[in-house]
């Protein structure tokens, strides 16, 4: 894994340091769940939102590469056997959230160059993982819930990333695109502290994502 890790880095910095560099910011919608869970059980997944900053590097008019710095919120969600008040959700919602440093290849197709298929890899940073529970139980199982999963989850993971766009605006400076992107875990995120503890809800995350991204050209 540190390998894979210093090649992003490398791939990034080589990317951040090029000539006819663009900057852009980046905001969305992300649904996310883990390998527990089927994808499409939509109940199952945590919905949130989602943004970053990124960087591309323009190769000619069909191929481009870019990296960034990325605010991932990954999760899941469930119901529990609690009885909770009627004005009380009653369910358990995972929230990992992670930095992500991603390397891509990008390619721009069609005559006009504006629509997008991207893939690469990513490397993360685990800097949130907890639970969050029903704030008031009356009754029903006597399962426990950890709030706090950070000594169960692994600090580092990667992953690959598809992309696909349209470029919807284009000016001499500026560029907006809009995308659909899956970001799927290759390494899984559990951790065991205890050999006796058995936390079934860590594993192998996936992520869909709709975003909308406004690019300003810079030359270095």
């Amino acid at each position: 894994m540190r390998i894979i890790f210093l090649l992003i880095a490398l791939l990034s910095s080589t990317i951040i340091l090029a000539q006819d560099l663009s900057i852009g910011y980046e905001i969305g919608l992300i649904s996310s769940s883990n390998s527990d869970y089927n994808r499409l059980d939509i109940e199952n997944r945590r919905n949130t939102d989602y943004f970053g900053v990124n960087f591309q590097k323009a190769m000619n008019q069909s191929i481009s590469f870019g990296s960034g710095l990325q605010f991932l919120k990954q999760g899941y969600k469930h119901g529990t056997c609690y009885i909770v008040p009627d004005d009380v959700k009653n369910e358990v919602v995972g929230k990992l959230n992670y930095l992500v440093v991603p390397a891509t290849i990008n390619t721009h197709l069609g005559k006009s160059k504006r629509f997008i298929a991207n893939f690469g890899i990513y490397g993360a940073v685990n800097i949130k993982a907890v639970q969050d529970i029903p704030d008031e139980i009356i009754g029903g199982c006597a399962i426990g819930y950890i709030d706090n999963l950070r000594r169960f989850t692994k600090r580092f993971g990667v992953g690959g990333i598809l992309e696909l766009g349209y470029e919807v605006y284009r000016h001499d400076k500026f560029q907006i695109n809009t995308l659909v992107k899956y970001y799927q875990g290759f390494s899984n995120t559990k951790k065991y502290p205890d050999p006796n503890v058995i936390v079934p809800w860590m594993a192998k995350y996936n992520s869909a994502i709709i975003s909308v991204s406004l690019n300003y050209k810079i030359g270095i």
